[in-house]
This record gives structure tokens, sequence and C-alpha cells, in this order.
């Protein structure tokens, strides 16, 4: 029985990933119902109006969502049935309906997933520099073994020459790689699947991954600033829009998207049901800065929570935007070192051999 449920659970899961929108395409939606709920626009009118324009899956969604509404379900429940959007969204959506005050709610959802598609491009450009590096000194590397180093073997055998220790693995290597390429890559293409495969469907494995993220010292302050941006982000829009301060957290720290973030918040969510300060109880996560915790406190003492964390993620995403830049002139240089490295290894295990040759006669 809990083989089938795991089962179930998984495709629920895979469900989600392939029909999920994106940032991206969720900030132009919410943007133009927004704008058209003020404008006094009937609501199914609103979603045949994005379903002309939208894109197929879009579409599909939203013609959905209307003929639930249509069939007497709240706005809420009927974005809720189709099992795509986020808990956050859909309480966002309920506390908008039942104020009366959707348009508002519509509109700081926009600005809330156009921080978050703005901060998703930033990670990306991050990473896409050096992974491009990378995948260059990988085709480098291989060329090398390919094309270069069996000319040398050729040379070291024709003229006798016994290379060293270094040289003779390099040699090795190169047969490997040239006689069994196709197997190689095939083999890459696998673990990498397998690999994506695990850490999709397993939580205790992206649990672990997410903690080593908050142990590395290098990558634990740019993940800090990442959590906490999104955190303070997000809970300030639920706690402006009326949601309780306990649902508001658990909201929140899902919207994080780390299993090992969600754990911890759950420990400070349980204090706070205790009667426990807002900022004491964040505190005992172990997540987020000293700075952001006292200003949590200062924001509950004086009853404007939702204020103090609208200032908290201002201040926190510059500070962010200051990291990304410096990391990028960080990684270049080093990566750059790195491959000059390799590549000077290669050259000396080649040339050094052949140079030692010609000296001896």
């Amino acid at each position: 029985m809990k083989s089938s449920e795991s089962i179930f659970y998984n495709l629920d899961k895979i469900h989600l990933v392939l029909n999920k929108i994106s940032n991206k395409e969720l900030r132009v939606i919410c943007k133009e119902i927004g704008i058209l709920l003020e404008s006094g626009c009937e609501i199914t009118k609103i979603f045949q109006i994005i379903e002309g324009q939208s894109s197929k899956k879009v579409k599909s969604l939203f013609n959905t969502v209307s003929n639930h509404i249509q069939n007497g379900n709240s706005i809420a429940e009927s974005f809720q049935i189709t099992g795509t959007f986020s808990k956050f969204f859909i309480s966002m959506i309920k506390a908008g309906e039942t104020s009366g005050n959707l348009d508002i709610i519509m509109s700081d959802l926009s600005n809330y997933y156009d921080k978050e598609y703005k901060l998703k491009t930033k990670i990306i450009t991050i990473l896409i520099y050096p992974i491009i590096l990378i995948i260059l000194s990988v085709i480098s590397i291989v060329f090398i073994f390919i094309f270069v180093i069996p000319n040398f073997q050729v040379v070291f055998a024709s003229n006798g020459i016994e290379p060293p220790f270094i040289t003779k693995v390099l040699i090795g290597i190169s047969i490997i790689v040239t006689n069994h390429l196709g197997y190689l890559i095939l083999s890459l293409i696998l673990i990498s699947i397998v690999t994506i495969y695990f850490f999709i469907m397993n939580n205790n494995l992206k649990k672990l991954i997410n903690s080593f993220k908050f142990k590395i010292p290098f990558l634990k302050g740019v993940n800090q600033l990442i959590a906490t941006t999104r955190f303070s982000r997000a809970l300030s829009i639920l706690l402006s829009s009326g949601i309780q301060i306990v649902d508001a957290i658990e909201m929140s720290a899902s919207v994080i998207d780390n299993e090992f973030i969600y754990e911890r918040l759950k420990i400070s969510n349980n204090y706070i049901k205790k009667g426990n300060s807002i900022g004491k109880s964040l505190n005992l996560a172990n997540i987020f800065p000293k700075l952001f915790v006292s200003m949590a406190n200062t924001g509950e003492e004086s009853g404007k929570l939702d204020k103090s964390l609208d200032v908290i993620n201002r201040f926190y995403e510059n500070e962010l935007n200051n990291k990304i830049e410096q990391i990028m002139k960080f990684v270049e240089p080093v990566i750059i070192v790195f491959m000059g490295f390799i590549v000077g290894v290669f050259v000396l295990s080649m040339v050094i051999p052949m140079f030692d040759a010609i000296t001896s006669f």
C-alpha cells in the first residue's frame, strides 16, 4: 500500500513540475487580471480575454478555472482544483476574494512574481557563465585526449622514449576515451537523468543537499541572502493581505522551495503557536541573519511587521545584488586559472619527455 501511495505521490510531483506556469507568465497574467478587475470587468470575461492571448497550457488552465467558477465554485477553489497553482497563490486569491480587494491582491502578486523572476534570472546569470566555461573546458580536454595525445604516443613509441608516470596515465586515459567515447557519453547522459530524477523525487536527498548549502562557508552566505529575500517578500505580502502569522510563515517557507529550511521553520512556527515572539521563534530556525531577526522583532513590537518585512526585503535585495556582482568578478578569473592549469599539465606532461629525449642525444 505504501509503495502505491509513493508512486502516486511521485506522479503528482511530476505533474506539478510539467504543468507549472513560470513566474514570467504569472507576473503578466496577474497584472492583466488586476487591471481588468479594477476596470470593473466580470471575472469569467477576464479569463476569456486572457485565454485569447496566452499559450496553449495557460489557455487550458484558465478554461478549466472559468468552467468551475460558472459551476458555482469560488475563484480560489477553481484555481486550486487545477492542481497547478501554489498554496501561496491560492491563499492570496482567497484573501482577496474574501476582502473584496482581489484587484489589489493581483497587483501585489504581479509585483511578487516579477521580483521572483528577476531573482531567478540573477541566479541563472551566476551559473550560466561558469557552466559555459566548464563545458568548453571538457570539450577541449576531450579533443586533446582524442587528437593530440595519440600523436605524442606515436612519437614516443617510434623514438623509443620512455615517458614519465603522469604521461603514461594521460596516454592510458586517452586510449580509453578514444575507444569508448560513445559509451562514455551515453553513461554520462544516463547518470545525469538518474541524478535529476532522484533529486526531484527523493525528499531526503534534497534535504541533505540543501542542508550542505548552509554549512559550506562560501555557499552559506549566498543561500542565506536568497532565502531571506524570498521569505521576507512572501511573508510581507501574505501578512498585508490578512493571512494569520502561523499560516503565513508556513506558506512563505514553502515558497523558498528548500526542504531543509521548511523543516527548520516548522520549529519556529511551533514556538509561535506556544505564544513565543515571532523574532525569537525565527531566530531558533538558525537560517536568517541576525539583522533580519532584529528588524522582525522591531516590526512585531511596533505592530507593523508587514511594513518592516518590506523594508527588510528591499535591503536584502540590494545585498543580494552586490553579492552576485562580487561572485561574478571572482568566478571568471578562478575558472580561467583552473583551465590554464589543466592545459598546462597536459602540455608539460607531453612536451617535457620530448625535451628530455632531445637533450639526451
